[in-house]
């Protein structure tokens, strides 16, 4: 294997770590109280409000986006960082939801209110994922910075939106705090894969209107 080949593997095994280390805490917390079928609200909210899971994850990600960096070829690195850019885009989403789906576990899939109160009070579920989108958005260099009506950075604001809130709105009404984060959800969602579609069909070779 070429030493790009490694330098990717790591890095992409890196970006993983959240995952890894937040499963593993919280499958760790879950054993010590005793195995039960629903994994305890505590569990789930020990792990979400741990400042160490927060930074190891956040530290194993910028050391990815580095080893990214210094392991591409110049000529290459364009088309990796576009690559990495989804990437961390789909690996914030696919966070995002599994916290939400864990909160929801947790509370027995029948106190949705007592999901959605853990889910904001586990504030490091709602952050971690909108820092992944912050990230993506700052090392994707087909993006301008001062191009406001480009969607994907009005997709990127719109999640950025979410945690915040979720966070807000949410300590006043917990209801109208998740149904305002959802709608801002949607609409990133459908900036972004508006914008990715649209750049398909513009690209050389692709579908002509």
């Amino acid at each position: 294997m070429s030493s790009r080949g490694k330098y990717e593997d790591v890095s992409t095994l890196l970006y993983l770590v959240p995952f890894i280390a937040s499963g593993a805490y919280g499958l760790y917390l879950w054993f010590s109280s005793g195995i039960t079928a629903i994994l305890p609200s505590s569990a789930y909210l020990e792990v979400t409000r741990d400042p160490y899971v927060f930074l190891a994850g956040t530290f194993a990600v910028l050391l990815g986006l580095i080893l990214d960096l210094s392991g591409t070829e110049l000529q290459g690195r364009r088309e990796r960082l576009v690559w990495t850019s989804g990437f961390l885009q789909k690996t914030a989403v696919a966070c995002f939801l599994l916290s939400l789906l864990m909160a929801w576990y947790s509370n027995g899939f029948l106190d949705v209110a007592g999901a959605a109160d853990d889910f904001v009070v586990g504030r490091y579920a709602i952050v971690f994922p909108a820092l992944l989108f912050l990230f993506s958005y700052l090392v994707n260099p087909t993006l301008k910075l001062g191009d406001a009506r480009n969607n994907k950075f009005l997709g990127f604001l719109a999640m950025l939106a979410v945690p915040a809130v979720v966070y807000e709105v949410g300590k006043r009404n917990t209801v109208v705090g998740l149904a305002s984060a959802t709608v801002f959800l949607v609409i990133g969602l459908w900036l972004m894969l508006r914008t990715g579609s649209k750049a398909k069909d513009e690209a050389p070779g692709g579908p002509s209107a």
